[in-house]
């Protein structure tokens, strides 16, 4: 399991110890770092980190506005050198509060209830099968009828052979719900059953007759993964 993070503080030397830091931890992978909120916001974006490790005071907007502005926030972490926060911060609830300068003691123990969190969300409550909201009713959907998943804005549409079925949440939090060792998400709008995948050709992914993309940011891990699930 790898667990993708973004460092956020405003202070150079804080987000290098955090790097470092996180560089020790085998299943934590850096996505990125910003210097102030906006950085943040176009990262999460564009990232979609697992988790945040959050600064609060930063010029601009602080971290906790910061935290207040996002519909969907990531697992957060605040890291700051003000333990009067801790009270608000826990109201908003955050995942964990770490005051500065972060020990890896400290930091390592946050670290193993990240990794805990992650693969108890990520446990199939079924083996073979999951629900699906339609409407007003949930629909039984057995892994291997999908033939690919696809984010719509804020949708998330499933095709199955003959049918598709359409439910409000992100791809991310859908993602979550689904095997690593069956599906695998090749672009921030698709993500495929391995089994399903015929070929790779030039960029993309082929399932019968559909030609699925491979994004740039997804390109080496998806490459690993079925490399390593042929040889």
């Amino acid at each position: 399991m790898k667990i993708s993070c973004l460092v956020v503080d405003d202070v150079a030397l804080n987000r290098q110890a955090l790097l470092d830091l996180a560089g020790e931890v085998e299943f934590l992978n850096v996505a990125g770092q910003c210097s102030n909120a906006q950085e943040a916001l176009n990262a999460i974006s564009e990232l979609e980190p697992d988790v945040i490790f959050l600064d609060i005071e930063m010029p601009g907007m602080s971290g906790l506005e910061f935290l207040k502005s996002l519909a969907d926030p990531p697992l957060t972490v605040i890291t700051t050198s003000h333990p009067e926060f801790a009270v608000e911060g826990y109201e908003m609830q955050v995942f964990d509060y770490i005051v500065k300068p972060v020990t890896r003691e400290r930091f390592h123990k946050c670290a193993e209830r990240i990794v805990r969190y992650f693969k108890e969300k990520r446990k199939p409550l079924l083996a073979d099968q999951f629900f699906l909201k339609d409407g007003n009713r949930y629909v039984r959907i057995r892994y291997d009828e999908v033939k690919y998943i696809e984010a719509m804005r804020d949708f998330v549409v499933v095709y199955l052979d003959k049918t598709k079925y359409a439910t409000m949440q992100t791809m991310k939090n859908f993602a979550a719900r689904l095997p690593e060792d069956q599906f695998i998400r090749v672009h921030r709008s698709y993500i495929v059953p391995i089994r399903k995948i015929e070929a790779i050709e030039s960029g993309v992914l082929r399932i019968q007759e559909m030609k699925i993309p491979i994004s740039d940011s997804y390109r080496v891990q998806v490459m690993k993964t079925l490399l390593g699930a042929t040889e």
